[in-house]
């Protein structure tokens, strides 16, 4: 479950546009929308308005560029290569007056600055507009940085891996974490000094999700994040390029200043630093002191800009590239990394720069760490030493970091400790587990520390992993699990109190719903004429949770039963349990054999639900808040893309972590007994790297299995 953290430099372009340009035509519009904009792409949005008095049923636009191009979409179907077409996808394109649909895109700017295209298309204008207009641009901004501007500068368009070499001028083939070379590059030294790139981002909140259950258009434009105050150490951002064609007005083509746009201007840094929104936001201000009942709500999600970066050079990575993902701090090294790469900080500093609100770190490197599982085996012993490094040099340094002010606009979502306290519930057959179940040194008193800590910093908000459906979902196990990890969190500073939520399926493959079983989850097989439960089946083994959600929705009310707030809400990682894809069932089974109805049924495809390395899964829903009535948002905690563990003992050596280890549980060529029948096989994909390293064909996987499709 180990994440590496790796960095890339360049010389990110921030420019700070605010411009209308109208046009002929009926009563539509349409705008042009930059988000955000860094040194070689953009990303931004497209908003199509119903302006007139009678729905639109279905909507075209096209456009197209000089130098700009386009490298990805979402939320319409765009085809052509310079000029392009979008058109609405089946729910968004019926838009009643007043309504819009918003659909994102990427740009490879190549070399050039970002344009700002004509918009064509029946909604748009009943006539292209003239050739002669013109847009005028503001001057960029002018940013301060901390790092040292000394070194040789990084040429416009390039950027750094961690061996410090360069993506765009010197990377043909990638192999493992480094890039081979085809010419000569500059240094690593003189690549680790330079200004980070915090500008690799997508869509954030301001996109709409695709989502399995109906969307619906938005009756007005979408809002987009509002300036604030930046760090003086690190660049603003602009949010704020517009576009607007539109159909009201018959004069010919106009280029206006937006009357909703907001400067503000910060004088931390001896240069002020100028950003802008193209309006006033409705997002909640993080108020000293108070914590919020959704840490989620009005989210500006950080976009990691290493993970962005490598799913954006695979085949349909930029489906995927501008969505929120978690960091994983899985070691001491990773704190404050001395290699060039990126580490806790970075991340921070790169989340102000992208004017976020919202980032999630995981917390992951207790002592015995992953006690049953070799495949992310962590740096500490169970011990006296253990506990002291683990508690000092990582929870100490972390919430040491946490706490500086300049970070105090930020939402800090905590992921604590996966896999730890379940393994006590589980797993004391294993004497790694029994050992963690040390009254000094075990996981239930350093995950109290942990969060006593984390405590202490208002803006930090600690969700407690609570495994999966498929691990404490039987009734004895979830009853023990309640008593346990309540317990454990109980007797930390803060109490009930120290803790948001919970979060579930971390790094998982459990399916959010099982449509065709869930309501049969504690009734008869329909076959049987009463006298079998389905869940007797050997996929379900009588374990009553098929799916995530009516998992994580018993153990809510179950912590609040136990004592707990009902302000505390859970998470669920949806990276990677679509299961979509070819074998995906349309319908619930016809057969009157009980495993056969099952396994016709369910959308998981494991072969069997304690399979968790390396699976054929599928990205599943996005990143979004308050989906369903108790969880605060589905994440994406593991990134997709990101290995479980090596599929052979070969490949399973990390020097960076040498304590990971061979899991068979990560080979497809192994059988194993789960206790509930025949021998059956780990399901894992082959050729995998060890855990947290880069798996380009898994991340295939993933993308092909996609549910919604991306």
């Amino acid at each position: 479950m180990m994440t590496p953290i790796r960095k890339a430099c360049g010389l990110a372009t921030l420019l700070s546009l605010s411009l209308a340009v109208a046009s002929q035509s009926a009563n539509a519009s349409c705008t042009y929308k930059i988000s955000n904009e860094w040194n070689t792409g953009l990303t931004g949005e497209i908003i199509v308005t119903n302006s007139g008095t009678s729905a639109v049923s279905g909507w075209t636009i096209g456009w197209q560029y000089n130098t700009n191009r386009l490298s990805g979409s979402w939320n319409a179907t765009v085809s052509g290569n310079n000029p392009y077409t979008a058109t609405n996808l089946g729910w968004n394109g019926t838009l009643q007056p007043g309504q819009s649909a918003t659909f994102g895109f990427q740009v490879d700017k190549r070399g050039g600055s970002g344009e700002v295209p004509t918009l064509t298309g029946s909604i748009c204008s009943g006539t292209i507009p003239p050739a002669s207009s013109s847009v005028s641009s503001a001057p960029p901004v002018t940013t301060s940085s901390s790092r040292s501007s000394s070194s040789t500068p990084i040429v416009s368009g390039e950027q750094c891996n961690w061996y410090g070499t360069l993506y765009s001028l010197c990377a043909n083939t990638q192999s493992g974490w480094g890039y081979e070379n085809n010419k000569s590059c500059i240094s690593r030294s003189t690549c680790a000094a330079q200004p980070a790139p915090f500008g690799i981002v997508g869509p954030n909140s301001s996109t709409p999700s695709t989502s399995s259950s109906t969307p619906s258009t938005s009756s007005s434009t979408p809002a987009t994040s509002s300036s604030r105050p930046s760090s003086s150490s690190v660049p603003a951002t602009s949010s704020s390029v517009v576009s607007t064609s539109t159909s009201r007005s018959s004069s010919s083509v106009a280029v206006t200043t937006s009357s909703s746009v907001v400067s503000t201007s910060t004088s931390r840094s001896s240069s002020s630093v100028v950003t802008t929104s193209s309006r006033s936001s409705s997002s909640t201000p993080v108020i000293p002191g108070e914590r919020l009942d959704n840490p989620f709500v009005n989210a500006r999600w950080y976009i990691d800009p290493i993970w962005s970066a490598k799913a954006q050079a695979e085949t349909n990575g930029s489906k995927i590239a501008g969505y929120n993902t978690a960091v994983w701090m899985d070691r001491i090294g990773a704190i404050a990394p001395t290699d060039g790469s990126y580490g806790l900080r970075d991340h921070l500093d790169a989340a102000l720069a992208q004017n976020a609100n919202v980032i999630q770190i995981v917390v992951y490197d207790l002592p015995n760490r992953d006690c049953h599982a070799l495949a992310s085996n962590g740096e500490l012993k169970q011990g006296a030493e253990g506990t002291a490094r683990y508690r000092t040099e990582y929870v100490d340094a972390i919430a040491s970091i946490f706490s500086d002010s300049k970070y105090a606009s930020l939402r800090i979502i905590a992921i604590i400790e996966p896999d730890s306290l379940p393994n006590l519930v589980t797993n004391l057959s294993d004497p790694e587990c029994q050992q963690a179940t040390d009254a000094t040194h075990g996981y239930v008193a350093n995950t109290r520390y942990t969060l006593g800590k984390l405590y202490q910093i208002k803006n930090v908000y600690s969700y407690v992993d609570i495994g999966h459906s498929g691990w404490l979902g039987w009734t004895d196990n979830f009853g023990k699990a309640v008593t346990l990890i309540g317990d454990a969190i109980k007797g930390a500073t803060g109490g009930v109190n120290s803790v948001a939520g919970f979060v579930s399926n971390t790094s998982g493959y459990t399916p959010l719903y099982e449509p065709f079983l869930d309501s049969l989850a504690n009734s008869a097989f329909p076959g049987s004429g009463g006298g079998t439960q389905t869940r007797q089946a050997k996929f379900y083994e009588w374990n009553p949770h098929f799916s995530e959600v009516a998992f994580v929705q018993a153990w809510r009310n179950a912590m609040i039963s136990a004592g707990f707030p009902t302000t505390i809400g859970m998470l669920v990682d949806t990276g990677r349990n679509g299961w979509g894809g070819p074998n995906r069932p349309t319908a619930q089974s016809t057969s009157t054999v009980l495993d056969t109805f099952v396994d016709q049924s369910r959308l998981d495809r494991r072969t069997h639900r304690g399979n968790w390395c390396n699976q054929r899964g599928g990205i599943g829903e996005r990143p979004q808040v308050a989906p369903v009535a108790g969880v605060d948002a589905y994440v994406w905690v593991k990134p997709p893309g990101e290995s479980d563990g090596a599929a052979s003992l070969e490949l399973s050596y990390d020097p960076q972590d040498p304590a990971k280890g061979f899991d068979r549980m990560c080979d497809p060529t192994y059988n194993y007994n789960p206790g509930s029948g025949s021998n059956v096989d780990t399901g894992a994909l082959p050729n995998a790297p060890v855990a947290g390293r880069w798996f380009k064909e898994g991340l295939q996987v993933l993308i092909n299995n996609a549910y919604p499709a991306l």
